[in-house]
């Protein structure tokens, strides 16, 4: 178990809040790797997984994305509350979504808040020079979490939003995307 403190909070869309968690002690963090997820013990005994959506060359902060489910039964509500400043107890990652090593293509498919263990994913495929497409789906444009992230880490080209909103042009097309996954190298991600 580690005790972390949450360094900064940020609204990153409508209901989601990226939260980023450092040692308490000021010491390096365990390593982690694409897809990894942390356990996240919450006051009144509460614990949530949470994946981790940061670079994952970066061992001194751990980010994690949050979305506000008015259908919670605490776990993201209490999240919601905690300031900047707040310490919390983490697990150490663990990670039971990895990416496959000898893939020739990734396709990475997320709705919503499933996009937090993608983002992940794909700055390790960016920093590999590996072959990959993301798929985001969202409602509208400002369900869309870490938008900023697109742009600082080069993931424009390989990225396809597809927004409820924005008409038919706009929708995700499954025949269409899945059929290029046919190719025995390649392999699909889907986050909820």
């Amino acid at each position: 178990m580690l005790t972390v403190k949450v360094t900064s909070k940020t609204v990153v869309a409508d209901g989601i809040c990226s939260f980023e968690l450092t040692s308490a002690e000021g010491v390096l963090l365990p390593a982690f790797s694409a897809g990894s997820h942390i356990e996240v013990h919450l006051p009144g005994g509460l614990i949530r997984q949470y994946s981790l959506c940061n670079n994952p060359d970066e061992n001194h902060r751990y980010v994690i994305g949050v979305l506000k489910d008015p259908g919670s039964r605490g776990g993201s509500v209490a999240m919601h509350e905690l300031m900047e400043g707040a310490e919390i107890v983490i697990g150490e990652p663990k990670n039971h979504f990895a990416l496959a090593r000898h893939a020739t293509h990734s396709i990475l498919v997320a709705g919503g808040i499933g996009i937090t263990p993608l983002l992940c994913m794909a700055k390790r495929l960016v920093n590999e020079g590996a072959s990959f497409e993301l798929h985001y789906c969202a409602r509208t444009l400002d369900k869309i979490a870490f938008k900023e992230r697109f742009r600082l880490h080069d993931l424009v080209s390989n990225t396809f939003l597809h927004l409820d909103d924005h008409g038919d042009s706009q929708q995700f097309n499954t025949r269409a995307t899945f059929s290029r996954s046919a190719d025995p190298g390649t392999h699909v991600y889907r986050a909820p």
